[in-house]
């Protein structure tokens, strides 16, 4: 057991490593309300939006981020979302 336990640990610490070059946001209550939010503006104008999609939208918005997509269709509409195209 004492074996599992180390490989364990070497791919913790190796998947710590790679998420050390990445800037990861954590998730609150004011996130999880404002994908509540575009969940609902989106449904109630007729146009759905995924939830993969709409965390990436809410995380925009309660971080006041640029959301840079080559699908600017699957975040139209989004008020307050400012959308950039490579």
């Amino acid at each position: 057991m004492g074996n599992f336990a180390s490989v364990g640990d070497r791919r913790f610490a190796q998947l710590e490593q790679y998420l050390s070059n990445y800037l990861i946001i954590p998730v609150d209550q004011l996130l999880c309300r404002e994908w509540a939010q575009v969940r609902a503006n989106r449904q109630s104008a007729g146009r759905p939006i995924s939830p993969q999609d709409a965390w990436i939208a809410a995380t925009a918005l309660r971080y006041n981020l640029p959301l840079v997509t080559h699908n600017t269709k699957d975040f139209l509409e989004i008020p307050n979302l400012q959308l950039i195209t490579p």
